[in-house]
């Protein structure tokens, strides 16, 4: 189950609104936007930059204090498609999903033909061959930038979008993550930003330390990162930070999810992020599946977009029940190993300390990962012809 409710009292309670601006952080604004010029020229040298983040949130035009729904109203009329796919998402398993698989009497018996229509002349590799290398450590330089797998290989301590296990992040770090993903960043920079905040010298780790070091501090990772959209940036993490640094927020969105599974962490995450909305709260929901405690509300989920990478790589799922199946079914653990992650157990090919339903569900999450980012990074091809090849 979600984290224990916070005894009342001991919580820190914050002004949800965002800060006001004052004459010096109007200058900071002014100095934010030539910087961003000066940036300009760097970001359009770089291959990657025109391509958007996974699916990019426009900002708000209106100030950052109005409220979320008026600024996010485009957005619902595109969630509410989302609702149906999403429909088996908030169910509890009673079982580790290898033997539930088992214990279905009813199991859809696999696609005929799937396997043998997939491969062809532009997709050399089968399904299984695909799933198999998409989750292996090999996978990885065709689904995250090159300076991103650089970074991450510092210590394994070091926390990062791509090699850090999503079960070791904590909700308030995947709230940054989505953050950062769902706005108009490229690939590159969205990671950036991303292993900039969450590690030294700012360690943005926690809803607490944010709220702590303060909005410009943020402005001044951000800087660092050498990101786009900076003071807007980092003036909704630094908003987000002010209403979960107290612990009671974070176990209402715990609660909606034991309620109304993935929709309502969506809807509540619109709510009570500032500058989050419809896909920001569906990514937060394809990561914070796999940490301990949330499975049993959110787990199996897949949103569209992975799904449509899945099967735009030539893996043929439909939805998320289904990925869940192919893994259990189709994975040879001892091929795929230690799937290049820093928490991984090489000699046991088994995430430490985890058991075998949790291990399903961080496997289940990375596949996802990998295939949106094989998709953004624009390497589908390159990725078939290497897993024909393993």
């Amino acid at each position: 189950m979600p984290p224990k409710k916070a005894v009342k009292g001991k919580a820190k309670k914050d002004d949800p609104k965002l800060p006001s601006r004052n004459k010096n952080e109007d200058k900071a604004i002014a100095t934010d936007q030539e910087q961003t010029k000066e940036m300009a020229a760097e970001e359009e040298a770089e291959a990657d930059n025109n391509k958007m983040a996974e699916e990019p949130e426009p900002y708000p035009e209106s100030k950052a204090n109005q409220p979320q729904a008026e600024a996010e109203a485009e957005e619902k009329a595109n969630g509410e498609s989302q609702d149906k796919t999403n429909a088996h998402a908030g169910q509890k398993r009673k079982e580790p999903p290898t033997k539930a698989a088992k214990a279905k009497p009813n199991a859809k018996a696999p696609r005929q033909g799937s396997r043998s229509s997939a491969r062809n002349k532009d997709n050399p590799a089968s399904p299984k061959q695909l799933l198999n290398f998409l989750l292996s450590a090999d996978a990885l330089p065709y689904c995250f930038p090159e300076d991103e797998l650089d970074d991450a290989k510092q210590s394994k301590t070091y926390k990062c979008y791509s090699l850090t296990s999503p079960t070791s992040l904590t909700p308030f770090e995947h709230l940054i993550c989505s953050h950062l993903l769902s706005k108009p960043l490229s690939h590159k920079l969205g990671m950036r930003s991303i292993r900039t905040l969450l590690n030294k010298p700012f360690n943005f780790n926690s809803a607490e330390a944010v709220a702590k070091a303060g909005e410009k501090r943020v402005w001044e990772a951000l800087e660092a990162a050498r990101t786009q959209h900076r003071q807007k940036t980092a003036t909704y993490i630094f908003g987000t930070a002010e209403s979960y640094a107290d612990s009671e927020t974070m176990f209402k969105l715990a609660d909606e999810a034991n309620k109304a599974g993935p929709q309502g962490v969506i809807e509540h995450i619109k709510s009570t992020v500032p500058g989050l909305g419809q896909i920001g709260g569906e990514i937060f929901c394809r990561r914070i599946q796999c940490v301990d405690g949330w499975g049993d509300a959110l787990w199996p989920y897949a949103d569209s977009k992975s799904i449509d990478a899945l099967n735009e790589i030539g893996i043929p799922v439909k939805d998320a029940e289904d990925l869940q199946s192919a893994i259990e079914r189709e994975v040879n653990w001892d091929k795929v190993g230690d799937m290049g992650l820093h928490e991984r157990d090489l000699s046991r090919g088994n995430l430490v300390g985890e058991d075998e339903e949790t291990q399903v569900q961080a496997e289940f999450v990375v596949a996802l990962e990998r295939a949106v980012g094989c998709v953004l990074e624009g390497k589908v091809k390159e990725l078939r012809e290497a897993a024909a090849k393993a």
